[in-house]
């Protein structure tokens, strides 16, 4: 941890001490060159590694008023990132005084140039203090908070990360969790108790844990315990190991360089997920279990005229691919009737997920013509009815139609869709459909995924069959024929 450490005063320091009271004034600033010792005979200056070396060798014996004793003490950071460890490029150093260490930002990846700000930075120490030093050496730490807890982590990203409110809830949602289930708090049913005050309890406790008590170790031992818990059951570790990787994938978020980079605190080093890798957890490639045009005519013969909310919600995540949220707040005049289009794109009530998932969605035209039956006498703008109105800028998830979705779920179910959530595998089927008339790439653009990996890993489903095509040679008669032999001396 980078935090101010008291120790006990050496002699070394009292004779620096002696020494620094020779420079009346200590710089203040980066010198413009480097401090070399003195040479007694001409010789051929080294160069490129050699010289550093050389260097090194010469800070052995100086004392902490030159430049080169810090050489030597020089440190860079470093960080991980998809299991791999990287090196950040400007020095490090820390300087100990009257029993008093911390640790200073050079801002320089020169070795030479950071050694003389080490120095710089020690003789101002000595002559004018530590507070005074900081200052000028080491402004951006002297306002970050030593030691910091879970809430002060929260209360920093929170104010100086762009994420949206829901985003930011399910990253510390999940890092709580993960912290819970390290320390063993809350493992009794309080925690979610929003009546009595039990889940207010059980995350002030949480939030009160320092941070650099959550070291890569710890979340390491709470994967493995949670894992080992799941039982041995093939399917149930699988689920488990999803289950913790999207923990892990979430609460790691909030140690993400673009967001730590405003974070005015002094953080514990190594971060708390460095060096945790994600579980393999199998493929979770979409397995296809709905039979479309059967669902439709059922749909049809069910829904339309009984259920019309659930009927349009249904026709629309099947057959046009739309997500939950976008059923949701589908507004009329995102429709463009003459082209046979939807258009998904921000508005009053609604945000999209994300950049590539602002596009047109081409619809077949009788989908348009079985939804304009439905407009005719309406007074809402919102393609599906609710008595609920659109609320913005929560960070929870609220859906108006939720009364809706929850009917289409029960009737999805009914008819032998069992998935998790029934009305995504709509979209789901939706991609395997467009993939296999038109392949990877299409499919991927009409779910307007970012990425095609996305597609291919989590959405389309194999449909075609490939077989061998023999098997009919099973069920068929057949007259027995003698299987020529070779004629000798043949090749096999």
């Amino acid at each position: 941890m980078n935090r101010q450490t008291r120790l006990a005063t050496t002699s070394r320091d009292r004779k620096s001490v002696q020494e620094v009271s020779k420079h009346k004034n200590a710089p203040a600033s980066v010198p413009s060159q480097k401090a070399l010792p003195i040479q007694e005979k001409p010789a051929a200056a080294p160069t490129g590694r050699a010289a550093g070396a050389a260097s090194d060798r010469e800070s052995e014996g100086l004392g902490k008023t030159h430049a080169n004793y810090w050489r030597k003490r020089l440190y860079r950071n470093t960080y991980t990132r998809d299991g791999k460890s990287y090196e950040v490029k400007e020095w490090n150093v820390k300087i100990q005084h009257l029993g008093i260490r911390k640790t200073f930002a050079l801002r320089s990846a020169n070795k030479d140039i950071a050694a003389a700000t080490a120095r710089d930075a020690y003789l101002a120490i000595v002559s004018k203090g530590w507070a005074a030093a900081e200052a000028v050496f080491n402004p951006d730490m002297l306002a970050r908070k030593d030691d910091p807890s879970l809430a002060d982590l929260f209360a920093e990203v929170e104010a100086k990360a762009s994420l949206k409110p829901k985003t930011f809830r399910n990253y510390v949602s999940s890092f709580r969790t993960i912290v819970s289930g390290i320390l063993g708090l809350g493992n009794d049913k309080a925690k979610y108790d929003y009546r009595a005050g039990g889940r207010k309890n059980w995350i002030a406790s949480v939030d009160a844990i320092k941070l650099s008590a959550i070291t890569p170790d710890r979340i390491q031992a709470w994967k493995v315990g949670y894992l080992r818990a799941a039982g041995d059951s093939p399917a149930d570790q699988a689920s488990a190991k999803r289950t913790v990787n999207s923990y892990i994938r979430c609460a790691r978020c909030l140690f993400s360089s673009s967001i730590l980079k405003f974070v005015k605190l002094r953080l514990p080093q190594p971060l708390p997920f460095e060096g945790v890798e994600l579980e393999e957890a199998g493929s979770t490639r979409y397995k296809s279990r709905i039979n479309p045009k059967l669902l439709m005519v059922a749909a049809k013969n069910e829904l339309r005229d009984q259920h019309p909310e659930s009927y349009k919600a249904f026709l629309l995540g099947l057959l046009s691919g739309l997500r939950r949220s976008e059923i949701d707040l589908l507004e009329w005049n995102a429709i463009e009737w003459d082209n046979n289009r939807i258009w998904i794109g921000t508005t009053e009530h609604f945000e999209v997920k994300t950049e590539d998932s602002e596009d047109f969605v081409e619809v077949d035209p009788e989908v348009l013509t079985e939804l304009r039956g439905f407009m005719a006498g309406t007074q809402s703008p919102f393609v599906l009815n609710s008595h609920l109105p659109p609320r913005v800028g929560l960070d929870y998830q609220y859906y108006r139609c939720e009364h809706v979705f929850q009917h289409l779920t029960t009737w999805l179910r009914s008819k032998g869709v069992k998935a998790n959530k029934p009305i995504h595998e709509l979209r789901k089927e939706f991609g395997s459909l467009v993939n296999e008339k038109f392949g990877i790439y299409a499919a991927s653009r009409a779910l307007r995924h970012s990425d095609i990996t996305t597609s291919a890993r989590h959405y389309i489903a194999k449909k075609e069959r490939v077989t061998v095509g023999l098997g009919h040679l099973l069920t068929e008669p057949t007259t027995p024929q003698a299987v020529p032999e070779k004629a000798k001396g043949a090749v096999a």
